[in-house]
């Protein structure tokens, strides 16, 4: 319980972090020229998935066997006391052959096969980021420990020049993960991989780590909380903090997401950045 408290004290500071004061740029896209001789940096508005990897041991089937030594020596006995023939000899009949052995394998070969320990999750996510309106997409294929994780978001926001129209950013990233901690109702992952930004003047590649962790609190309403950075050649720090709820194979989820990018002036020497955050909402599926 320390580990979800000291993670939930996480997700509130980020969601204090993504509070920030307004002010000019966008992320990815020239200054306009006016911009250009005011400063070399420019701030944008901003305020802001087993318990399918456990499986149960098949049930050991117990066998029981039954011996006639004993009934056998008191039958021997009893005709030797009462029969008075000197040559006669009492036999007795041979046990019937014990079937433990074959029910047994028979029980073994019968026994439903264990589920797969694959598990697979998708989803889309729709954000509302103050001043951008986000669309996100997911799936994630993992067995007990390791797994892969894709993501990509989209963002339309107002143009920052004064003019008509709208500007486009779209983020994407592919990672390998591995579960840290895999138990029936808790789940730690740490992530790598590589991740992209796509914005109206710039195309960018980098590494990219994650870190995201899922707890049942109660019945089938899970915790979920993921942070995911780029440290370069633009700077990126995605963080979710949300609910899941589980309808079997439905997946209802909700929460708060924010984010931060800058391109590090790769346009024209000028630093841009975005700060947004904002409310988000879902579906997907898990199966």
């Amino acid at each position: 319980m320390s580990s979800i408290r000291n993670l939930l004290c996480a997700a509130l500071a980020v969601g204090i972090l993504f509070s920030a004061p307004s002010a000019e740029a966008r992320f990815g896209k020239h200054s306009s020229s006016s911009d250009s001789s005011d400063s070399k940096s420019h701030k944008a508005t901003a305020v802001g998935d087993d318990d399918d990897d456990d499986d149960d041991d098949a049930p050991r089937r117990r066998r029981s066997g039954s011996s006639s030594g004993a009934s056998f020596l008191l039958d021997v006995l009893f005709a030797l006391i009462l029969d008075t023939r000197p040559a006669a000899a009492y036999v007795a009949p041979p046990p019937e052959p014990v079937q433990a052995e074959p029910v047994a394998s028979a029980e073994v070969r019968s026994t439903p096969a264990q589920p797969s320990p694959l598990s697979a999750r998708l989803g889309v996510d729709g954000a509302a980021l103050t001043t951008a309106a986000g669309l996100s997409a997911f799936l994630g294929v993992e067995g007990i420990r390791a797994g892969m994780d894709a993501r990509a978001l989209g963002l339309i926001l107002p143009t920052d020049d004064g003019t008509g129209g709208t500007d486009k950013i779209t983020l994407m990233n592919f990672h390998l993960t591995y579960a840290l901690l895999s138990q029936e109702r808790a789940r730690l992952r740490v992530e790598g991989g590589i991740s992209s930004a796509h914005a109206p003047d710039l195309t960018a590649l980098g590494p990219s780590i994650a870190l995201s962790f899922e707890a049942c609190l109660v019945g089938n309403l899970d915790l979920e909380l993921r942070a995911q950075g780029t440290p370069y050649p633009y700077r990126q720090l995605d963080a979710q903090a949300g609910l899941a709820l589980h309808l079997n194979a439905l997946v209802l989820r909700g929460g708060w997401r924010g984010l931060y990018l800058s391109d590090n002036g790769l346009v024209d020497d000028v630093v841009h950045e975005e700060v947004l955050g904002g409310p988000f909402v879902g579906l997907g599926f898990a199966f």
